[in-house]
């Protein structure tokens, strides 16, 4: 089972071709509330992009109903706690009313929606070239540093190892962190194993395609990037933990020479004060 799912380069690579690595979908997508209570919609002139569910719920105790003046949708009669949604996608301005207290033509019990254009989706950056880059470094306080990271997209720096075979390990990984489209410099991630001088480690980034801030590799779209062809990684070592600091000066334990001084000019002075005090007595 374990030799199954470690992979060597190129059978990662023949993996990714089975992932459309694509940025991930743009949605303009939300909602907003209208109340209806005290015989009022409110807000009465309501603006939303298109693609924006509006939801209407009755907080009067009369019934009322949410109805277009020019006929294409309505609610049912909605009593007091009922709601009624309905989405808009086409730009333009729509008024509605309640047809047991307004009018189609926009007087009494009634208001308006202004439907704007949806945004843009944001152009993808396809002049940037991802990279990654990481040196043989010793591993301080369970984090190693990824020197430089390229993302076209907002993704992941996925630290693999080796598995026993000494082929890169697909999963489990040994460590992950979050990263923004663009540049970032010294990114620091925490490994979730030990490791000793000499093993192998790869740094690859991966995009954030699924569900935004999980990583989700590899049963899931967040799948390695690829550059020119290639899976975009750093190889890097592990080096040996950083020289131990140098003695410092003894403060405890055996005792300094200053200290015997001390002492014996101590015992002196008292076999004095005895002596002294056996001659008086005498």
């Amino acid at each position: 089972m374990q030799r199954g799912r470690t992979l060597t380069i190129l059978t990662l690579l023949a993996l990714l071709c089975t992932f459309a690595v694509s940025a991930p979908s743009y949605a303009q997508s939300s909602s907003e509330a209208v109340s209806i209570k005290d015989f009022k919609f409110n807000p009465s002139a309501l603006t939303v992009a298109a693609g924006t569910t509006v939801v209407w719920k009755n907080e009067d105790s009369a019934p009322h109903t949410v109805t277009a003046a020019d006929g294409s949708w309505t609610s049912d009669t909605l009593n007091n706690g009922d709601s009624f949604q309905q989405t808009f996608d086409t730009p333009g301005t729509f008024t509605y009313y309640c047809k047991f207290h307004g009018n189609a033509d926009g007087t009494g019990m009634a208001a308006t929606i202004t439907v704007t254009e949806a945004a843009a989706a944001p152009a993808p950056a396809s002049d940037v070239t991802p990279m990654i880059a990481a040196s043989d470094q010793p591993i301080k306080n369970t984090m190693v540093s990824v020197s430089k990271v390229v993302a076209a997209q907002d993704g992941w720096v996925v630290i693999h190892k080796n598995g026993p075979d000494g082929k890169l390990l697909v999963s489990p990984i040994v460590g992950k962190t979050q990263v923004k489209a663009g540049e970032s410099s010294n990114v620091m991630v925490e490994l979730t194993e030990s490791f000793q001088a000499g093993d192998q480690l790869y740094a690859m980034l991966h995009i954030d395609a699924g569900t935004a801030g999980t990583y989700e590799f590899p049963d899931g779209p967040d799948t390695p990037v690829q550059a020119g062809g290639n899976v975009v990684l750093a190889p890097f070592k592990v080096q040996a933990a950083d020289a131990a600091p140098g003695n410092l000066p003894t403060t405890g334990g055996s005792m300094q020479p200053w200290v015997w001084l001390g002492a014996l000019a101590l015992l002196l002075v008292g076999a004095g004060v005895f002596m002294a005090l056996r001659r008086r007595a005498a």
